[in-house]
């Protein structure tokens, strides 16, 4: 029986979450997440936000 207690399997969910979310920050800088009207709005989102936080900074 292969046993991994259950922080393990946080960890490793964890590390897939972060990897997600960095590949999917990537394809919208690239304008790759696709071409239908949430992911129109997905990236203008995404534009504005971080429009948003620089002029904060």
């Amino acid at each position: 029986m292969n046993h991994r207690p259950l922080h393990q399997w946080q960890k490793e969910h964890h590390h897939r979450v972060k990897d997600f979310h960095k590949n999917h920050a990537l394809a919208l800088e690239n304008g790759e997440n696709g071409n239908g009207l949430l992911a129109k709005w997905e990236r203008f989102v995404y534009k504005k936000g971080k429009a948003l936080f620089k002029s904060a900074k």
